[in-house]
């Protein structure tokens, strides 16, 4: 049936999303890729928000489901705003004196929608707020001849993260998530997805893609903060008659997720967080197309002067393990110099002495005095200059060890809970909200960057918890509030050293959110350090991580952590004759080559094999750097998990005109020499297929049919890989 309810649909970029006249104005009431829908059953309008308030009853279900509140079918439409650009509605509440004010912003050729929400006190009298979403999108999948809830009509893409483990992609349908009609009455659940602190990607993504397997769309969004998140898909149905829809709804405000609140005085405002969704014909792949086409949207001025996507090599992980000195640093600066890298960054300890934990002694930034021979380390850095790569260190900037000279600062400089400081022993969180930090820490920048420092690794590595109560406020809040004014404190930084190069890192990708990518050139992958287990978070992360901001660890020659006490194993001969073949330095090279390359490990040790290697690798990458910052990830084999080892591996990157793939294949400790990689979309197109990287096949064989759009490939060994370019006739 078509919804003749329905009376004004607004398009952008294969998207509609349609509107219905109620009495109290225009409510949101589908969203597709079709303008004139025929819907099985109508969806229920709603405004495209939603909004709780302390002392006021909350909705059906208040305990367990969070986008069906009542206020915001009590407010009427004030004003309705709509032009190419976007589409602004505001809404009031009389009694409350609360006005909503909703802008759709839609980004010029993608089909994706940022909406941002602010909330205004008008009345007499303060308000608490304890829900305000960033989107609530209503009439999902409403068309096609399966129900809602059929096993087979809706599959839900949501990614799992850890430590050492990101990139966990999953996937289930509607029931075994939580959702599924239980009465005639409407359903008292939904599914949920949500993190608390400021490891905001610590355990999940905030994104995810909703699939109809039935109709072929996608549905797929993604929330902008480090604080608290929460996520949800429900049913909002009728008690009448058998109206009602699947409806996404997103917040980064809820006291039942988080414990947000916010006292509203009069004229006062709050400004939700932002977020991003969209819906296009296709599955997965298509909408992480979407998606990447967005995020470049929105990190398009965060370049600036700074090159994009550089060779960084990092003497952390599976090196020095945050133990510099002069004599452990030189080997490694001529090496990462001769293998062609562009920055040189000192990771951590290099502000302790000789014998401290790299742990110790946080925020005061202060060289160490006896790690770098007797001219210090603005020498050193200048001597990394002179080798013709731009010098980097490591920080924490947002942390003060309880040794640091920086802890006897009062408490007003430091994020507080219960009135005492979160966290201790190594750190304590500052509060950038507080002018005397930023003015701090900018004389820490400022200082390092006259030494020569051109690049600056900002680590993370512990979850501030629930956040900062001072004053009385919620801590969620508090959270969120501080969130937002160190990210604006690193505005300022990038006004002052346009030149100086930002790369965000929480204990690898434990904070990999939108709200800190729109401030950072680049992000860290993961602390993983056994590169065949990389593939795995490699493959997940390009699905909410920009190529070109995503550092992947490329480590040839690694002294594992567990090894630290044997650091003479490397140049045992058993260790060199393992790495005789170049299997391994391959291997490492191309797992870097799917995004921004991070090199590290004891490159000094390299015979002329793998030296040649890791240059030729660089080399490969310098020329597709360009190609990599204007593609998107394809998963031919699907996701693969961190511990299904018995398996191949395969990640692409595509050009947008789907001309060209750069194709990175991995066989695992699959007993199988022989691979089928499908390339369906290709599927009739006339193909050359290239091996990009090594420029020797070592036994490595492809051939491609195109009436099959299958690559069916061979490698000889376990744990080999190898990359290629495909190139397609599609005209």
């Amino acid at each position: 049936m078509t919804d003749k309810t329905q009376t004004l649909t607004i398009e952008h970029a294969g998207m509609a999303i349609g509107f219905t006249d109620t009495e109290n104005g225009r409510m949101q009431a589908t969203f597709n890729t079709e303008c004139k829908l025929k819907s099985k059953v109508p969806a229920i309008p709603f405004p495209p928000f939603e909004l709780a308030v302390a002392g006021v009853p909350y909705g059906h279900s208040p305990a367990l489901i969070a986008g069906l509140t009542n206020l915001p079918l009590e407010m009427k439409q004030l004003s309705w705003i709509s032009d190419e650009e976007k589409l602004a509605i505001a809404y009031k509440h009389e009694q409350l004196g609360l006005k909503v004010e909703t802008e759709m912003r839609f980004i010029p050729d993608t089909a994706v929608i940022r909406q941002s929400t602010v909330v205004t006190n008008e009345g007499a009298l303060p308000v608490v707020l304890t829900h305000v979403s960033s989107m609530c999108v209503q009439g999902i999948a409403t068309d096609g001849g399966l129900p809602w809830h059929d096993k087979n009509k809706i599959r839900v893409h949501y990614c799992r993260q850890t430590w050492n483990g990101e990139g966990q992609w999953r996937a289930g349908d509607l029931e075994e998530l939580g959702l599924y009609p239980t009465s005639t009455h409407p359903s008292a659940a939904a599914v949920h997805f949500s993190s608390v602190g400021s490891w905001s990607t610590g355990k999940l993504l905030p994104m995810a893609v909703l699939e109809d397997l039935e109709t072929g769309k996608a549905w797929y969004w993604q929330l902008e903060t480090s604080a608290d998140w929460h996520f949800e898909i429900g049913h909002r149905g009728s008690w009448s008659d058998d109206s009602g829809a699947i409806f996404i709804h997103a917040d980064g405000a809820d006291e039942r997720y988080g414990g947000w609140s916010s006292e509203l005085a009069p004229g006062e405002k709050y400004e939700a967080v932002p977020a991003a969704f969209g819906c296009c014909n296709g599955d997965f792949t298509d909408a992480v197309r979407e998606l990447t086409g967005y995020r470049r949207y929105l990190t398009q001025s965060t370049n600036g002067t700074v090159p994009t996507a550089p060779v960084v090599y990092n003497d952390y992980m599976n090196a020095l393990w945050g133990d510099p000195s002069q004599e452990k640093l030189v080997p490694l600066v001529e090496a990462a110099a001769a293998a062609g890298c562009e920055y040189f960054c000192i990771d951590a300890g290099w502000f302790g002495e000789l014998g401290a934990s790299w742990g110790s002694g946080l925020g005061d930034w202060r060289p160490s005095r006896n790690r770098f021979g007797k001219e210090g380390l603005e020498a050193f850095l200048a001597y990394i200059s002179e080798q013709g790569m731009k010098p980097g260190l490591w920080l924490e900037m947002e942390v003060c060890g309880e040794d640091a000279a920086l802890a006897a600062k009062p408490d007003d400089w430091f994020i507080r809970r219960y009135g005492i400081r979160a966290g201790g022993g190594p750190r304590w969180f500052l509060q950038f909200g507080n002018p005397d930090v930023r003015a701090c820490m900018h004389e820490v920048i400022d200082r390092l960057v006259r030494m020569g420092v051109r690049y600056i690794k900002n680590d993370y590595n512990l979850c501030i918890g629930t956040g900062d109560d001072t004053g009385g406020r919620a801590a969620a809040a508090g959270l969120q509030q501080a969130m937002r004014d160190f990210y604006d404190f690193i505005g300022q930084v990038k006004s002052r050293h346009p030149h100086l190069l930002l790369e965000n890192c929480a204990s690898g990708g434990m904070r990999a959110d939108y709200e800190a990518l729109s401030h950072f050139h680049l992000q860290s992958s993961s602390d993983q350090e056994d590169y065949r287990k990389y593939p795995s978070i490699i493959g997940g992360s390009l699905a909410a991580v920009l190529p070109e901001q995503l550092g992947i660890w490329a480590y040839p020659y690694p002294l594992l952590h567990a090894d630290l006490a044997f650091p003479g194993k490397l140049k045992e001969d058993q260790y060199l004759q393992a790495m005789e073949d170049g299997e391994q330095t391959i291997f490492n090279m191309i797992n870097g080559l799917c995004g921004s390359l991070y090199v590290s490990g004891h490159l000094h040790l390299a015979d002329e094999t793998n030296r040649r290697l890791i240059a030729d690798a660089v080399a490969v990458y310098k020329k597709e750097r360009d190609f990599i910052g204007g593609s998107h990830p394809i998963w031919p084999l699907g996701f693969k998990r961190i511990n299904d080892t018995d398996s191949w591996n395969c990640v692409g990157l595509a050009s947008p005109n789907r001309k060209r793939i750069l194709l990175s294949v991995w066989r695992l400790g699959s007993g199988a020499e022989y691979q089928t990689i499908p390339l369906a979309r290709w599927r009739g197109c006339k193909a050359t297929v290239n091996l990009v990287y090594p420029q020797e096949d070592q036994g490595v064989e492809a051939t491609y049919s195109a009436n099959k759009g299958l690559l069916t490939v061979r490698f000889p060994k376990a744990y080999q890989a190898r990359l290629f370019e495909v190139r397609f006739d599609t005209d």
